[in-house]
């Protein structure tokens, strides 16, 4: 159990300031600004190791130190956060950089800040929030944030294997050198391609022994061709250079990549790429979405009804995935538009055509040839060079048309040499053609395994949620049910939208009629109220030991809803550290009233000053002392602080303690004087409180003397300060006094606890250690 946060010099704080639990659950009340929160702050700071989810944003600093360190802390102040248990403590001490250094964080490692602390702003929050936020923020809540964490993973590492592996780079050559092996040999039929390469090895292998395998084959027969290529005469070798250049498809390529480049530009878009991954990203938001109106989207910035959002993701990441195919594809002809550019230039370099090149006279197809030769076959393939102008188009169809000329005259004889040659060398690449396939299966298999693991992983996290959702809405029913006795809104369970795993949303049945969401039907209290129900049922289920923290999260809840929050939390929450702040002075009062005393400690907050005072408590929980931090300035406001503190704590005193008062009629009920409950509270106090006197109860006047001496000050000065009359500080301070004794003459000296601390039976009520009685 949790027994005292320490701050020093740590968001409101000045010098150490300690709250105390005493072993017990807490109640600490605090006007706006008081510094209630910090000591929320302090807990989540520890657990989130140095860090404030309200103070992500880039006012605070790289640290957060401009909102972590009391703005009046010198260079050489304490500043630290320590959680103290019996036995152990963890400490954060901070820089003046806002670096933290934790001491013993291990003590709270098992604790989760979602589930422990709740603020006032998350509970609207969540009520309001889509589908898909929703489940985030239920996801680790669920405790199921560590499987989405290995599917995110999983994921991530499909993506980065096949990167790492150049998966298109490896996918692309295979497909090159595929498709030459079918321009070679016409077929991926073996047996025919394995019948073509044998009648070309007994074309010039006559007398030699058939290889068994293609290896011995290519091996054989390469230094043969080679021999005969090496033997050709000049004449025969400029043939074979021409027919070689030939039968490269430069116009073929040229019209693709062409082709494929209107294509591009008419998909064209700046950063394709980044965009179509924020577009898949976008593609589970659009899933979780739960909005109305118009939104833009996050990829292409078109706004668009909140209810076509998904329809145009899709088809907005059709688009930009045929995109990226075309550019692809692009690519890849360009990669063989160079390949043949590149043959032919190595043929237009060889020796044996310089006489061929001289004999060209017309000026035009020689200042084309000598573009074609300068031509950069790497600034090529990146995409530098226009493929698509004039001149390069000129240049590339006045090689070809002039290779096809000069190859009509090529003999068979070399015709059927260079058709040999392609084949041996389609046939030379076969092992690398077979690896590259072994490659890609390779890689197949362990990304097909990854996908399926992460959907194997998907699908266990959709059976939990189902089965966790259904056990926790059970608890949210129940909860509603206590905050909401007798309503016609019930059925209120959590579900999972059809069609989407990666969403949560809340359903109820409001007057017989099944509404999917909250927000449809439901005020803002009844949604904060239901906001509530969700958090203290996944708190329920929190076993960590961590304390349950709520700051400020009944501001919208009418009084009758704020008194079913204290039935539940100690019809749920009895075995469990509860601390509360709260600025509602009223429900503070009514929660110290009706909690047990014996298991609940109870604080308040002096108001707020500046950094240097820092933050201060009262000295007792009485209320009394916000009143005498007015006495100096203002003592007609002390008086008429002193009276409204009376005014709600007689209210709920004379409530649990059963006073008789006379009726009235409608709201001028709730707002009856203090005068008039003490008048009431002095008569009773004569006929029903009792002290132990040795082995019997007697008579004890203290309250009833105590009683008169307040009402007989609140006439004159507390209605004097009330009505803006003039109140001495000495009157205000008398008037103070004497209500704090009438409020403390009901508690009993001994035990420190109220006289309606237990209930015996229909009998009396009784202090813890039974020294002072109230009988019924």
């Amino acid at each position: 159990m949790l027994e005292e946060i320490a701050l020093s010099w740590f968001r409101g704080a000045s010098t150490k300031i300690s709250l105390e639990t005493q072993n017990k659950s807490i109640v600490i009340h605090g006007p706006n600004g008081s510094g209630k929160s910090s000591f929320v702050d302090g807990i989540e700071y520890l657990l989130s190791q140095g860090k404030l989810q309200h103070l992500a944003h880039t006012y605070s600093g790289r640290r957060q130190e401009l909102g972590i360190i009391n703005t009046g802390a010198t260079p050489d102040a304490d500043r630290h956060v320590e959680l103290r248990f019996k036995g152990a403590s963890i400490k954060g001490t901070i820089a003046p950089n806002g670096a933290c250094s934790i001491s013993n964080r291990e003590i709270i490692e098992n604790w989760n800040s979602r589930r422990i602390i709740l603020r006032q702003d998350e509970v609207s929050e969540f009520i309001k929030a889509s589908a898909g936020d929703k489940y985030s923020v239920l996801l680790p809540l669920l405790g199921l944030d560590p499987l989405e964490n290995v599917a995110v993973n999983l994921r991530a590492l499909g993506r980065k294997i096949s990167e790492i592996a150049n998966y298109d780079r490896v996918k692309g050559r295979l497909s090159q050198l595929e498709l030459d092996w079918r321009a070679r040999f016409g077929s991926d039929d073996w047996e025919i391609v394995k019948e073509k390469l044998k009648t070309v090895y007994r074309a010039h292998m006559p007398n030699g022994s058939e290889p068994t395998s293609l290896k011995a084959l290519v091996n054989e027969l390469r230094p043969v061709l080679d021999s005969v290529v090496s033997g050709l005469q000049s004449e025969h070798a400029a043939h074979l250079a021409i027919k070689t250049a030939a039968d490269q498809p430069l116009k073929k390529h040229l019209s693709e990549v062409q082709r494929l480049a209107v294509e591009a530009l008419k998909l064209s878009e700046p950063l394709i790429e980044t965009r179509l991954s924020i577009l898949e990203s976008t593609h589970v938001y659009a899933e979780q979405l739960n909005a109305d109106g118009n939104v833009v989207c996050p990829a292409c910035g078109q706004s668009v009804l909140a209810s076509d959002l998904k329809a145009h993701v899709a088809s907005e990441k059709l688009r930009l995935e045929a995109a990226i195919a075309i550019f692809g594809e692009r690519n890849a002809s360009l990669n063989l538009l160079a390949d043949s550019i590149a043959i032919v230039q190595s043929c237009l370099s060889r020796p044996e055509l310089e006489g061929w090149l001289g004999a060209i006279t017309a000026e035009q197809i020689k200042e084309h040839v000598s573009q074609f030769r300068a031509l950069q076959i790497e600034a090529l393939r990146e995409g530098k060079l226009d493929a698509s102008s004039t001149a390069f188009t000129k240049s590339i169809h006045c090689i070809a048309d002039e290779l096809a000329k000069a190859a009509n005259h090529v003999p068979p004889s070399i015709e059927k040499l260079v058709a040999d040659l392609g084949m041996l060398d389609a046939a030379s690449h076969f092992p690398e053609i077979v690896r590259l396939r072994s490659r890609i299966e390779q890689i197949d298999v362990l990304t097909n395994f990854i996908t399926s693991m992460e959907n194997e992983t998907r699908e266990e996290i959709k059976a939990q949620t189902k089965s966790i959702v259904k056990d926790i809405s059970d608890d949210i029913q129940g909860m509603w049910a206590v905050l909401h006795p007798a309503e016609p809104i019930d059925g209120v369970h959590l579900y999972q939208p059809e069609g989407s795993d990666k969403a949560l949303d809340i359903a109820l049945r409001f007057y017989g009629r099944e509404q999917l969401s909250p927000r449809l039907t439901l005020s803002e209290g009844h949604r904060n109220s239901l906001g509530l129900c969700v958090f203290l049922a996944l708190a329920k289920r929190d076993s960590n030991g961590g304390p349950l923290v709520l700051d400020d999260v009944v501001s919208s809840f009418d009084r009758e809803h704020r008194s079913y929050v204290t039935d539940l939390l100690s019809q749920e929450f009895s075995d469990r550290q509860v601390l509360i702040f709260t600025h509602d002075y009223d429900w503070f009062v009514e929660l110290r009233t009706r909690l047990a005393a014996k298991l609940w400690h109870f604080k308040i907050l002096l108001p707020w000053k500046e950094p240097a005072i820092g933050i201060r408590w009262a000295n007792n929980a009485g209320g009394f002392d916000l009143a005498r931090e007015l006495l100096e300035s203002d003592p007609a406001s002390a008086a008429a602080k002193a009276r409204a503190v009376m005014d709600t704590q007689l209210a709920a005193i004379a409530e649990v303690l059963g006073i008789l008062v006379p009726f009235i009629k409608g709201p001028r009920n709730d707002l009856r004087f203090a005068g008039d409950l003490l008048e009431r509270l002095s008569k009773d106090c004569e006929r029903k409180m009792r002290r132990k006197n040795g082995g019997e109860y007697t008579v004890w006047d203290v309250p009833t003397q105590k009683a008169k001496a307040a009402q007989g000050l609140l006439l004159p000065f507390a209605n004097a300060g009330t009505h803006g009359r003039y109140v001495s500080k000495g009157e205000a301070d008398r008037l103070i006094d004497a209500c704090e004794a009438a409020i403390d003459s009901l508690t009993c000296e001994a035990c420190k606890h109220p006289v309606w601390n237990a209930a015996v039976r229909e009998h009396h009520l009784r202090c813890d250690c039974d020294a002072i009685r109230w009988r019924l």
